[in-house]
Order: structure tokens, then C-alpha cells, then sequence
């Protein structure tokens, strides 16, 4: 009974991680695909549904043009599902030298995916080179903005932040008034719009596409606010399962693509003022 038990086990295990671990370029190559998880609502980012795709689809896109290999697309609700999905490819991550594992972005947050998410893998996960810096911005009507740059002068002021994000950990750091109710960064920013919210902290793409597709709305953003620290991200994309060879590839179609202006002119079309690396 035990022996029997003890096989059911294993062959559980065997199972679960043909789900966990992806392929180097090698199997990329034989199965004909680069598997991709992403988001299913998160425009500018990604979109499942309609003819908008979303900037990182459109990039996917040009990397497998460039491996000669088909798409395919994991639609993930939350981030961590995509360790039992199999993907080959997260299309955001933190892209840091010398990052310590261990480390959190600021007290606790992580607001985008990081390489080092598992210990126990053959290729653990490993981020692309950077390809494009993400910016905060302080998000709000100009006679509400104007001029706050830094924690003290928002003090007063009820602030929109994403629950579990470093502007949270900040606000509750600072003892400022804030709020959590909005469960995406779209409805986040509208509810500035609205005037639920007297301003909100709102990543620099969804702050240009909100622009591009409500132009008849004036928010202001305020993009040299005193953080205390710097939270502008190198952000490059996430290879599970990659080994050296399979790394080195990827990073030379995103440079050929940098090259070529193929990325800013991707970023360019959802109205997203790129800015590149530091």
C-alpha cells in the first residue's frame, strides 16, 4: 500500500512539472511556439478580447517573427499562475543587475514579476535585457497637482494607490490619507477623473492611454515626484525555464528590435511617450 502510494505521489510530481517548467530554445524550436502568459483585460498592456491587442502582445508578436516560431497565448487572472502554466515568456519583469533574490522593491511590494521567483529550478528565471523604462507619475487635476512634488505637500490630499503596490506601502510609511477601492489602474484613473479620488499614483503607460482615449479629459502628471527613493523600473521580460543559449538569443532579437525602433514605435502607437533605459 505504501509503495503504491509512494508511485501516485511521484507520478504527481512528474506531472506537476511538466505544468511548472518551460523550454529552451531547442524545444521552442521542435514544439514551434513561444508560449507567452499574459493578462486578459490590462490595456495598454494586454487585451484578450477586440482588435486592440496591447503593446506587449504586439511585441510578442515581433519576437516570434523574429525565432521563426508561432504565438501562443496563456491568459492569466493573476501573475503567479503562470508558474504552473508553463509559460516560456512573462512580457514584463524588473530587469536589475546584481538584484538580490531576497529583496523586496519597497517595504514588502512587488509591483512587477522578478526574476528570481524559484531556487529549485535546473534555469531559474532570468530577465531579458531592459527595454524600456516605467516611470510613476503623481496623477491629477492641474489645480490639485500643481507644484506637489514630494510626500509633505500631499499630506492633505486623499490618494488613490493599488492595494498591495509600493505607493500603498508609501502612503501608510507617510501617514497619508489613501485609498484602495479600485481594483485595476484603469479604474484607478478614472476615479481621479471622476473626482473620487483627489489624485493617484498611475504607471506612465496607463497614464498616456487614458490621454490617448479620453482627450477631452485634462489630468496633469506630475513626473519628477521626491519618492524618497528611486521607483522608475528597467523593465525587460521575464524567460522561464531559458537556458544561457535560449537567454542570449532573446536578448539579441530585443536589441535588434531596439535597434530598429520597432519597440518605440509599438509604445508610439498606444500614444505611451517611451523612455529608454537607464
Amino acid at each position: 500500500m505504501k509503495k503504491i502510494l509512494f508511485i501516485i505521489i511521484l507520478l504527481s510530481l512528474l506531472s506537476y512539472s511538466k505544468i511548472v517548467f518551460s523550454e529552451s530554445l531547442n524545444e521552442i524550436n521542435a514544439r514551434g511556439a513561444l508560449r507567452v502568459c499574459s493578462f486578459s483585460d490590462r490595456l495598454p498592456f494586454s487585451s484578450r478580447y477586440g482588435e486592440v491587442k496591447g503593446f506587449q502582445i504586439e511585441l510578442a508578436e515581433e519576437i516570434v517573427k523574429e525565432l521563426n516560431v508561432d504565438l501562443e497565448i496563456t491568459w492569466l487572472r493573476y501573475r503567479f499562475h503562470a508558474r504552473k502554466a508553463g509559460c516560456d515568456m512573462m512580457m514584463e519583469a524588473v530587469s536589475r543587475e546584481n538584484d538580490d533574490a531576497d529583496k523586496r522593491d519597497i517595504d514588502g511590494a512587488k509591483p512587477l514579476t522578478r526574476a528570481s521567483d524559484s531556487k529549485k529550478r535546473k534555469y531559474p528565471p532570468k530577465v531579458s535585457i531592459p527595454i524600456v523604462r516605467m516611470e510613476t507619475y503623481l496623477v491629477g487635476p492641474e489645480k490639485s497637482v500643481q507644484d506637489k512634488n514630494s510626500l509633505k505637500l500631499i499630506k492633505d490630499m486623499n490618494i488613490g494607490v493599488m492595494r498591495g503596490s509600493w505607493a500603498h506601502m508609501l502612503m501608510q510609511k507617510a501617514k497619508i490619507k489613501y485609498r484602495t477601492k479600485f481594483v485595476t489602474e484603469a479604474e484607478l484613473i478614472q476615479g481621479v477623473a471622476d473626482g473620487e479620488v483627489d489624485a493617484a499614483f498611475i504607471s506612465s503607460p496607463q497614464y498616456w492611454w487614458f490621454l490617448k482615449n479620453n482627450p477631452s479629459i485634462e489630468l496633469k502628471a506630475i513626473r519628477d515626484f521626491d519618492f524618497t527613493r528611486d521607483v522608475s523600473l528597467n523593465v525587460g521580460v521575464l524567460l522561464r525555464g531559458a537556458d544561457e543559449i535560449t537567454v542570449t538569443k532573446i536578448n539579441e532579437v530585443l536589441k535588434h528590435l531596439l535597434d530598429n525602433n520597432i519597440i518605440q514605435n509599438i509604445y508610439a502607437s498606444y500614444g505611451i511617450e517611451y523612455v529608454s533605459p537607464k
